[in-house]
């Protein structure tokens, strides 16, 4: 890296591995060159204190003066002194400087300097701190990243950095550390979390005395109170800082909960503090906006106009969005539009300077709902689509399930507004794109960055496997049924500890750090992408009693809704409730033989119809709506596969994610018929073995491997398969029992000899087959909550989801228990078809009519086998 630098704000190049001495002159003595630092040192001392007696907003002069002395100290410290004074002492004051001046520049609306300024503290920290010293820097960093969305990013850094003041015995540091971890999960909508993670600070830290007397200025140390204190009375600071923010946090937390009345007495609990400290702003715009939600407007308007001047003062610019955010809503309230649309403008002229993703959507929301009202519906649709794509830009990568659900919840307002004002104007393709935004794309974006190949495996994945391995022995112990409370407590214990491995892991992923935009939903290109080949999309967004449908195919976009009415809601649930139950009624499976409803009893009739006279029909469900047999309900009187080979997809930007060609003469590979030998609740599959073996001589010398079954069909054989290099001219098919924990959807699998391949492992390793059939019970499960953790985003989570992620592009499974009979039957048909050079889909369909015609009485046996895929 010789040569490579970072230009300085005085327009002077620091190298990167630190500032190089200047040139010294031959006859430069030691001793000169010490006398000179000391008189710099004299130099540096003094403007340093001129900052700290400067105000809240020192002038740009006075920091550009210190700087320029700082270094030229540090540099003749490395050069003449290092022997002598220690570098870090030396360093750590200018990184200090450099962060602070870089949050001024910010607040002031220079981010190119601003980010000029950080990223040489990053490099001096690096150089010249010791690890608790550089993790402070990382800490401030981490919540920058957040503000910029970056949250995989901060998330990672935070976790980093309380692992270092952990091991270095810095309780107050990684409390702190804690507070900061505890403000991002209020911020990704997790307040549950939140809380927990404040309750971890410990309790001499929470009930440290806020003792306004030591000057804690602006909730930060001065330079003047650090000369002026003691360490002991330092910490104390720190701690009586530490305990406030807590106190703080709780009371936002509780409002963005609803609980109002804990909300408002948590705040004003901390408003003497903020007193003494000169803060009152921010904690009198939370309980402003505490009196918007409860309707006592004229409360917060009084709270509004009383810390309004704060908000134009320079360190306080970049927060007078948000005010201008409670602003708009009380004025929405009052039924003042054109005031609500003045001032929310006036709040979006400030992106320019001052962008934040999180205010952004806030104002964009609110203008769309002016304009709205104003009768400008063109234009308020065009504010809710940017309001939805800053919401989008917000979360770019997947953060697991957990925190991608939370982080939606209070945005799904604002989608349903959005939604609904599409529709009512005809705008085909704005309904279409805000369902899909509304929806979780945590799988489309994972698709869109391919995976990086990465063999080593840290703690995280180790300790990973090791609870796995620990679950299997679990599970098959309640599969024999021989265990116990202790047996289920623990099993629940390392289900959740796995479920938090995953998601650092998953937050880890280097993927992400090259992720600039979420995947794009194009909608138009995706109707004429769809008609080429005479295909179409069905996309659907349900609320209870109303269903939004979608329809891209040649002739464009179209839109309609449906009125659902509560006999065809109540058929619904009884549906779904039935895949639960532990014996559940298999008639029941067939929606429309047995319960006598089609699918123009869920959408339009106009568009279902229409949907039918595709070649090809795309369904991207919607909520329990995943659950149907959309192929086997009828149109009219015919089956819907009757008229139209039908798949289904998570959700509609996976679309030319999964769209490649099919395999053109596959192979095979076959593992299942598992040794179930003691499990009570799983006996033997009479048919799984003939399964293999019928698909087996239809491939003949096409099988890529002798079938793995029996003692052999272990989980070691899956992934010994899933990783051949010449999976990728393959279908993968595995016959056996599958499990379904509708509330712990990561834990459904298939179950193998000895042991189980589930949903969380899959999405940790790669698997080659681009196609797979799972032959097995409720493999196509999906869930709509999780651990009483309602999915409002659309999740996709469980076995599909995961063999997609893994590198699945086609998948043939089950949604409800398979008949073991029909299951043989349906696949080995498949299989036929697709050998005769059929796509999976049109192989898909032609198994279909082929059972029909043979079994037209027991269409309920085979109703739930769903495809999942394009082609």
């Amino acid at each position: 890296m010789s040569g490579s630098c970072v230009t300085t704000l005085s327009g002077r190049a620091v190298a990167e591995d630190g500032p190089q001495p200047p040139p010294k002159h031959h006859a430069l003595t030691e001793l000169r060159a010490l006398e000179a630092l000391v008189a710099l040192h004299s130099e540096v001392a003094a403007a340093l204190m001129a900052l700290a007696f400067g105000g809240q907003r020192p002038p740009d002069e006075a920091y550009e003066h210190y700087l320029a002395l700082a270094r030229r100290f540090l540099a003749g410290v490395v050069a003449d002194a290092a022997g002598f004074l220690s570098l870090e002492s030396v360093a750590e004051p200018l990184v200090q400087q450099l962060s602070i001046y870089a949050d001024h520049l910010e607040a002031a609306g220079d981010a190119a300097r601003a980010r000029s300024c950080r990223a040489e503290a990053d490099l001096l920290a690096a150089r010249y701190l010791d690890p608790v010293a550089a993790a402070a820097v990382t800490r401030d960093r981490a919540m920058e990243a957040a503000t910029a969305g970056r949250f995989h990013e901060a998330l990672m850094m935070l976790d980093q950095v309380n692992d270092i003041f952990v091991t270095a015995g810095e309780t107050l540091a990684a409390a702190q550390t804690a507070v900061q971890l505890a403000n991002l999960y209020e911020w990704l909508g997790d307040y549950d979390r939140a809380l927990t993670t404040l309750e971890s600070v410990p309790d001499d830290v929470q009930s440290a005395p806020a003792d306004v007397s030591l000057s804690l200025r602006h909730v930060s140390l001065s330079l003047a109170d650090v000369a002026a204190s003691t360490e002991a009375q330092l910490a104390g600071m720190m701690r009586a800082r530490t305990a406030f923010e807590i106190l703080q946090a709780r009371g936002r937390i509780n409002r963005w909960l609803g609980d109002y009345d804990e909300a408002k007495r948590l705040l004003e609990q901390a408003l003497p503090v903020a007193a003494g400290l000169e803060v009152t702003a921010g904690i009198e715009f939370h309980l402003a906006a505490i009196a918007c939600a409860r309707g006592e407007l004229d409360v917060a308007e009084a709270l509004v106009a009383r810390i309004a001047p704060d908000f134009e003062r320079p360190i306080g610019r970049p927060r007078r969005p948000a005010l201008r955010v409670v602003q708009a809503e009380v004025s929405l309230v009052r039924d003042q539009p054109g005031q609500a649309l003045a001032q929310v403008d006036d709040g979006l002229r400030d992106q320019d300077t001052h962008p934040n993703l999180e205010v952004a959507w806030k104002l964009q929301w609110r203008r769309g709902r002016a304009l709205r009202t104003l009768g400008r519906g063109g234009d308020a649709v065009a504010a809710y689509r940017r309001g939805a794509a800053a919401a989008d830009r917000l979360r770019m990568a997947p953060l697991g399930y957990r925190l991608d659900t939370t982080f939606l919840h209070d945005k799904i307002p604002m989608f349903h507004d959005a939604i609904d004002l599409a529709v009512g104007r005809g705008d085909a393709a704005a309904a279409v794109w805000f369902v899909e935004l509304l929806k979780s794309r945590a799988l489309s974006a994972t698709l869109s960055v391919p995976r990086v190949p990465n063999s080593a495996r840290g703690h995280d994945e180790a300790r990973f496997d090791e609870v796995s391995t620990r679950l299997d022995g679990l599970a098959f112990a309640i599969y024999a049924e021989t265990a116990n409370t202790a047996t289920l407590r623990e099993r629940d214990d390392l289900l959740a500890e796995r479920d938090m491995l995953l998601e650092r892991i998953r937050i880890r992923d280097p993927r992400w750090r090259t992720m600039t935009e979420p995947a794009p939903v194009d909608v138009a290109a995706l109707a004429a992408r769809l008609g080429e080949r005479g295909r179409a999309a069905l996309v659907l967004f349900r609320r209870p009693g109303h269903v939004v449908a979608g329809l891209l195919d040649a002739d464009g976009v179209a839109v309609a809704t449906r009125d659902v009415d509560a006999t065809v809601e109540a058929a619904l649930s009884a549906y779904t409730r039935n895949l639960r139950t532990h014996s559940p009624d298999p008639w029941l499976f067939d929606f429309s033989g047995e319960i006598g409803l089609g699918v123009a009893d869920v959408i339009p009739p106009a568009l279902a119809d229409r949907a039918a006279g595709a070649a090809t029909l795309i369904v991207v469900p919607h909520g329990i709506l995943h659950l149907l047999p959309w192929a086997t309900m009828t149109v009219g009187a015919q089956r819907l596969f009757e008229r139209t080979a039908v798949g289904i997809l998570p959700n509609l930007a996976a679309l030319p994610l999964l769209d490649g060609d099919p395999l053109v003469d596959p192979h095979v590979a076959l593992l299942g018929d598992p040794d179930y030998s003691g499990l009570k609740r799983y006996p033997p599959l009479g048919q799984a073995g003939p399964e293999l073996a019928d698909v087996a001589a239809l491939y003949g010398s096409r099988v890529l491997t002798p079938a793995k079954v029996r003692g052999d069909a272990t989980e070691a054989a899956f992934w010994e398969l899933a990783g051949r290099e010449d999976a990728t001219t393959a279908v993968l098919h595995v016959a056996s029992h599958g499990s379904l924990d509708a509330d712990e959807p990561l834990a459904s699998g298939l179950i193998l000899t000895g042991s189980t391949v589930d949903a969380a492992e899959l999405v940790t390793r790669p698997c080659r087959f681009p196609e797979v059939v799972l032959s097995a019970c409720s493999t196509g499960w999906r869930p709509q909550a999780s651990h009483e953790l309602e999915l409002a985003g659309d999740d996709a989570l469980g076995l599909t989801a995961s063999f997609l992620e893994a590198g699945a592009r086609f998948l043939l499974v089950s949604v409800p228990p398979a008949d073991d009979g029909a299951a043989r039957a349906f696949t080995v048909a498949w299989h036929r078809h697709r050998l005769a050079g059929t796509a999976p889909l049109a192989a898909y369909q032609a198994a279909q009519q082929e059972m029909l015609a043979d079994l037209p009485e027991r269409v309920w046996s085979w109703a739930g086998m769903t495809a999942y895929g394009c082609r």
